[in-house]
């Protein structure tokens, strides 16, 4: 948001000044148009350090257990000169189930890189990728985006719930995705 509104300042600047040799032809000469800039009074530095809640990221990708899944996160959002911190909460849907997740994201960069830590709930739907059906899982992951918000999730899940008499399945559940967003 700083970065928009230095920029519309660097655009306005530029034509202010031409705007009165357009409307008055080549005899006028330019005349600056009062630019108003608020005084430094700290509070531009108060409001970019200050938590706000916002949306901290989106995405769509492609992995296990939830196969196509499209994923939203709101949470609370503080600026800083070099990154953005999100404290967030994610709500990912997909083909093969859908998952609940808190964690902490950094963004940095101007080509939107970041990474995240988040713990989570999945619970798969009739036809998950590498996993059990209609299970509960509950783990840890960790999503980097090394560059334009392309990157990948790894996580490390555990199923919950009691397994029926005989089973011989891995309670543990390797979750991935790669694709735009988290």
């Amino acid at each position: 948001m700083r970065r928009l509104r230095e920029a519309a300042i660097l655009l306005t600047v530029p034509v202010a000044f031409l705007v009165p040799i357009v409307a008055g032809g080549s005899q006028s000469r330019p005349v600056p148009a009062a630019v108003t800039t608020p005084r430094d009074t700290g509070s531009e530095r108060r409001s970019a350090a200050s938590w706000r809640v916002d949306q901290c990221m989106a995405g769509l990708t492609y992995g296990a257990p939830l196969k196509w899944a499209a994923a939203y996160g709101m949470g609370l959002v503080r600026e800083y000169a070099a990154s953005d911190v999100c404290l967030l909460t994610v709500a990912k849907v997909g083909i093969g189930g859908a998952g609940l997740h808190v964690g902490a994201a950094n963004a940095f960069g101007m080509f939107g890189s970041g990474t995240a830590v988040t713990v989570g709930m999945l619970r798969t739907f009739d036809r998950p990728l590498d996993a059990l059906a209609n299970r509960t899982y509950v783990g840890v992951s960790i999503h980097t985006w090394p560059v334009l918000a392309v990157g990948g999730e790894f996580g490390w899940y555990t199923r919950v719930g009691v397994d029926p008499a005989g089973s011989a399945t891995a309670r543990r559940l390797l979750v991935w995705s790669t694709g735009f967003g988290f």
